[in-house]
């Protein structure tokens, strides 16, 4: 709920002062990164298959992270593509 909070504040430029929108400004992408074992494990229970064997290549380290997920640089079909991976846990 927090993050919430702050990920809102931070697009509040018009409003709040600038260094409040720049220290809230974190919360907008670069938040907790989920392990990659985690990330092999909802790809895996998502797709059917791990990351390495659902695309022709996939970064391991996250290009963002969210709240709720993260994104990922990836080639499916020798076109790049980016795959929004859900935190592990949520419902």
């Amino acid at each position: 709920v927090y993050v919430k909070i702050a990920q809102h504040c931070a697009q509040l430029d018009y409003l709040l002062p600038k260094a409040y929108t720049t220290a809230f400004a974190a919360c907008l992408d670069d938040a907790r990164r989920s392990s990659w074992e985690d990330v092999v494990a909802v790809v895996r229970e998502d797709l059917g298959a791990a990351p390495d064997e659902a695309f022709d290549s996939f970064e391991r380290e996250p290009v963002a992270s969210a709240s709720l997920a993260q994104v990922h640089r990836a080639v499916l079909r020798g076109e790049s593509v980016a795959v929004k991976v859900q935190h592990r846990g949520l419902a």
